[in-house]
């Protein structure tokens, strides 16, 4: 056989393989009104959603809702109460275990369950991802039998930072740990009640263990900072708190009630020496200090790096969520119709220009977080695994500054969008999108906490912009720009990406990627020596370094993060596109989502782009970018169904009566009305009603 007819041959079986292990794996939807927007997509949502996810992905997933669609206690429940819905996310999770589902073993694919609960799968994430990962992060072989008692559901751990009267500001908290070298342990006192831990998922009715971190203070009287402890809690027999520990539950939430989110208090409360998580220090029986890593670099970078899971975790979180928003609001406009040229003749609402830039810049957003977060997690997985084995430390110190850097940037960022997006997919439903049946409410709702837990957002994007100024320093001093992730390494070139000008004549070259990407390059590069340069202005000043942090934030660091986790959004995307396993339609519907990314977020920016210079006044930046961005939506619309149709869950899941895969909005929305009895009966006041006044 010629080399041409092998080739032909192999393509035709690999082609055929693909279409079977599609088949088998990913189910048909249901036919109905978005057929027609279905038959005009360029390719098959199922090849690509098998593309996007992987096999080993789409077999868990497959699983995971199988349990969730036949087992009672996930069968939706309205009217609960809060200690019935405490009481039903406990039972789930006992239900998940005893069905084989490891989510220590599957961190990333377990994910999915974020479109089912968002209560569900974060006290799991806590029990299961946080809690162990922080005791093999920070503790030593001492801490590791706690290890099999939590994972058995022997003991319940949960992760107690936040304060009532701090939490982003953990430098601020109160509660100590005093060394006792008599009795060989650590005294915990808690001053007052703004001084309890808080916010702490897992602890208001369930926790028996939490892992506390607390001020250490050594016999002598030396405060030594903030240190984690192993605290026992409840006593395991009588699920009692232990005598000096206060402990109780937060109550009702906005969302997310699933979670018993507790505080706790402790009066002159005793736990044993090794409590002390001591990978990086330690306490010795007579009461002296000691480093355990000498490097301090090494020693906060690594120590860095591993409290980033929740942040990174969050843009996980984020892209579900947004999943969800876009395939109801999508499904539902694709079906909706109002107006036409005729009056016999209505149009489905995504037809309409403005509602296309509503919604479609949203679904470019949800695929270049959903891109960036799959791939942010797996490296977060990976560090914390070459953290356990002590595998290049200086360069997982150097990872971890910029996992800690990045992660911050991009939680506030993917936190932000996740809301702008659900929100305006709440409007683009109009007034259906407001009933409770839509679920755009609880998942409003829901992604609201985002922008809060792991560091409030405008604080934690100081990080970034701390760490970045730092790489200023060393680009102006031809040092090297450590970054081991890429986020920041065309930083090298900082001074040539300044001195370049857009210089692109046409739409087609303006959107496409890789320009767009140099675009994001110069922002960041101009942002931080704007930055740089304000920070130098307040300090000749003789502002102290508090002032010069504060008064460096609007219009300055604030953006540069942002910029920051845009370019890395980008690059990521990009990434993606040049991945082998895309068919060529596939991947030239991705390339339009990308360009469409990178032409909305840069859009916002064109007053920087023609204030500083790199745009001309008769540059045209601004028509190129808007008529692109016109151009990209009017293209994708036949492909936005199923673009969302890779991306949702099963309906039992999606739990919309305007998201249904059949398109069969009214229908669903009639059955949901109708199957409330209330809903059509007389109220037991009705007398009142017309009661004289």
């Amino acid at each position: 056989m010629s080399g041409l007819l092998q080739r032909i041959y192999s393509s035709f079986i690999r082609k055929k393989r693909t279409m079977a292990t599609v088949s088998n794996l990913i189910k048909d939807l249901p036919k109905g009104p978005l057929d027609a927007y279905r038959r005009h997509a360029t390719f098959d949502w199922k090849s690509f959603k098998l593309a996007l996810e992987g096999e080993a992905r789409v077999l868990y997933q497959n699983k995971l809702w199988e349990i969730v669609r036949t087992n009672s206690v996930f069968q939706r429940q309205t009217g609960l109460t809060l200690d019935q819905l405490r009481r039903r996310v406990n039972t789930q999770m006992r239900v998940l275990h005893e069905n084989g589902i490891d989510p220590t073993q599957n961190q990333h694919d377990f994910s999915c369950l974020f479109q089912y609960d968002g209560s569900l799968i974060i006290k799991i994430g806590i029990t299961y991802g946080m809690v162990p990962s922080t005791l093999l992060a920070l503790g030593t072989e001492q801490h590791y039998d706690l290890l099999g008692e939590f994972g058995s559901g022997n003991y319940t751990c949960c992760f107690a930072l936040t304060e009532i009267s701090h939490g982003t500001n953990a430098k601020g908290i109160r509660t100590t740990a005093t060394y006792d070298v008599a009795t060989k342990s650590f005294i915990f006192q808690t001053p007052d009640f703004e001084a309890a831990k808080c916010w702490v998922g897992g602890l208001g009715k369930c926790a028996t263990h939490a892992i506390v971190f607390t001020r250490l203070i050594t016999p002598d009287r030396i405060d030594r900072g903030l240190h984690a402890f192993v605290v026992p809690i409840r006593d395991p027999d009588t699920h009692l708190p232990f005598p000096g520990v206060t402990v109780g539950d937060l109550g009702e939430k906005l969302a997310l009630n699933g979670i018993d989110n507790g505080f706790v208090m402790f009066n002159n409360y005793s736990v044993p020496r090794k409590c002390l998580l001591n990978r990086t220090a330690d306490v010795t029986e007579d009461g002296q200090y000691i480093h355990t890593i000498k490097d301090e670099r090494k020693r906060f970078g690594s120590s860095l790096g591993a409290l980033s899971s929740g942040r990174v975790t969050i843009t996980v979180m984020c892209a579900q969520y947004m999943s969800l928003a876009l395939t109801i609001a999508i499904r539902y406009c694709a079906v909706r119709k109002q107006f036409g040229p005729t009056e016999n003749n209505e149009l489905p609402v995504i037809e309409y220009q403005t509602q296309q830039l509503r919604i479609l810049p949203h679904l470019a957003s949800t695929y270049a977080i959903k891109i960036f977060s799959n791939v942010f997690s797996h490296i977060m997985l990976e560090f914390n695994q070459n953290r356990l084995l002590g595998d290049g430390q200086s360069a997982n110190a150097e990872l971890g500054v910029e996992i800690h850097a990045l992660s911050s940037a991009t939680k506030a960022l993917c936190s932000w969008t996740a809301r702008d997006a659900i929100q305006d997919c709440r409007e683009s439903c109009g007034g259906h999108g407001y009933l409770q049946m839509s679920r755009l409410g609880d998942l409003r709702a829901e992604n609201d906490a985002n922008c809060t837990y792991e560091g409030e957002n405008n604080v934690l994007i100081q990080q970034a912009s701390n760490w970045l100024l730092s790489q200023w320093i060393n680009v102006m001093n031809g040092r090297p720009v450590p970054s081991p992730l890429g986020s920041a390494s065309f930083l090298v070139n900082a001074q040539q990406i300044l001195n370049k000008k857009f210089n692109r004549t046409t739409i087609q070259d303006t959107l496409l990627p890789e320009n767009l990407l140099q675009d994001f390059e110069w922002l960041v590069c101009y942002y931080l020596k704007k930055t740089y340069l304000c920070v130098q202005d307040l300090k000749s000043k003789g502002m102290s370094d508090f002032e010069i942090r504060n008064d460096s934030q609007a219009f300055s660091a604030r953006t540069l993060s942002l910029v920051y986790g845009e370019h890395a959004l980008m690059l990521y995307f990009i990434r993606c596109l040049q991945d082998s396993k895309w068919k060529a339609n596939e991947r030239e519907v991705l390339r339009k989502v990308c360009s469409l990314y990178g032409a909305v977020t840069l859009e916002k920016r064109l007053g920087d782009l023609y204030g500083s210079g790199y745009a001309s006044p008769n540059s045209n930046v601004d028509n190129f970018l808007r008529a692109g961005i016109v151009m990209l939506c009017k293209d994708l619309v036949n492909e936005a169904v199923a673009l969302v149709d890779a991306l949702a869950p099963p309906d039992f899941v999606l739990n919309s009566a305007l998201g249904m895969s059949d398109g069969e909005v009214y229908k669903h929305m009639k059955e949901w009305i109708f199957k409330d009895k209330e809903n059509l009966e007389r109220p037991s006041w009705w007398k009142e009603i017309r009661a004289k006044l």
